[in-house]
């Protein structure tokens, strides 16, 4: 069965309206990737907060109230150490999105080029011989 050629503007739509989920990793048909980039989503914003909650802890800067309310929300929101772990999760997720993109159309173009040559192949060549 020859491998049809993916469009790079579907894969740009699922990476960027699903790409969370890996449906563009899927579409692709890498589907052990995408639970690698599903749990890269998701495991590393996760550590670097942990990291920046240490590393203002051992600051200082950490102040947070033992039990936090729903009245706590406002306070918390304009924290500047809330802020830097935000922050810090936030760059972390942009850094992979755009490491993801480029790797997405990387990934498309070889597709694509292996589609074309594995379709220039005569049918009787693409058999192995005994």
């Amino acid at each position: 069965m020859k491998p049809r050629k993916k469009s790079m503007p579907i894969a740009l739509l699922l990476w960027f309206f699903l790409g969370f989920l890996a449906a563009h990793k899927i579409y692709l048909g890498k589907v052990q990737e995408a639970i690698r980039l599903i749990l890269l989503y998701f495991f590393v914003p996760l550590l670097s907060v942990v990291a920046s909650i240490l590393i203002l802890k051992s600051f200082g800067m950490l102040n947070f109230p033992k039990k936090l309310g729903p009245a706590d929300l406002p306070a918390l929101i304009q924290d500047p150490a809330f802020i830097a772990m935000a922050a810090t999760a936030f760059i972390v997720l942009a850094a992979i999105w755009v490491w993801d993109l480029i790797i997405l159309i990387k990934e498309v173009r070889e597709h694509n080029e292996r589609a074309a040559a594995e379709s220039s192949v005569p049918i009787g060549a693409q058999e192995d011989p005994l």
